[in-house]
């Protein structure tokens, strides 16, 4: 009962602070796109972009929109990735804040106080975990746990992806990747929550496979 309860805070925590996330311009929103004619083949082109990053840095520029409130809350922060599956997402403005995810580990740090999960804990909190790693590694054509469909624009692929299991529906509503023509790597993200509610995350000054250190995904 106990690991549960815990398990549905850190669910909860995640969607609050932002790792159910959008990132978006308004020129991709303004686009108009068309279902794509030879799915498989940009399917395969889009896995070979994927494959080859073995890490991404960036800053990021984050905006949380919620129903209940008028202003957007804005945040910034650092974001870490390196394959196969570790994450960090550390928040610098206008407060501290950290989450790790490492292997079957996800952890939160909040000032002083550090909670560690089991993503394999329960299948929900497993499908959020394989849908935010695979979100960025741009494979999430792959998980047979959403119904996907692909389009495109004159710049962009749309891969729409639609949960199928009733559980993660409690959590996600639906999610959409964008990947640039010019590189086919992953542009955009966009998760939605049931409620509706939504995060606008911009990544600034990517950099792809540089080097970093497995210790920046230790919380100490």
């Amino acid at each position: 009962m106990k690991t549960d309860c815990m398990n549905n805070i850190c669910l909860k925590a995640l969607l609050c602070f932002g790792f159910i996330f959008c990132i978006t311009t308004s020129e991709a929103k303004a686009q108009n796109f068309t279902s794509v004619k030879d799915i498989e083949a940009v399917q395969i082109e889009i896995n070979k972009v994927a494959s080859s990053i073995e890490t991404i840095k960036s800053r990021f520029v984050q905006e949380k929109h919620l129903s209940f409130m008028t202003e957007t809350i804005v945040s910034e922060g650092l974001f870490r990735f390196k394959k196969e599956n570790m994450l960090r997402w550390e928040y610098t403005q206008p407060f501290e804040y950290l989450i790790l995810f490492n292997g079957d580990k996800i952890i939160i740090k909040d000032k002083n106080k550090t909670n560690q999960f089991d993503a394999n804990s329960n299948a929900v909190f497993k499908q959020i975990n394989d849908l935010m790693l695979g979100a960025i590694k741009g494979d999430l054509g792959k998980n047979k746990d959403f119904e996907m469909s692909l389009k495109e624009s004159a710049k962009q692929y749309l891969l729409t992806l639609n949960p199928q299991n009733e559980a993660l529906k409690a959590y996600v509503s639906g999610v959409e990747i964008r990947f640039e023509k010019t590189d086919l790597a992953v542009s955009s993200i966009k998760m939605i929550e049931s409620t509706g509610d939504f995060t606008d995350i911009r990544f600034e000054n990517r950099e792809f496979n540089t080097i970093i250190d497995e210790s920046t995904f230790s919380p100490n």
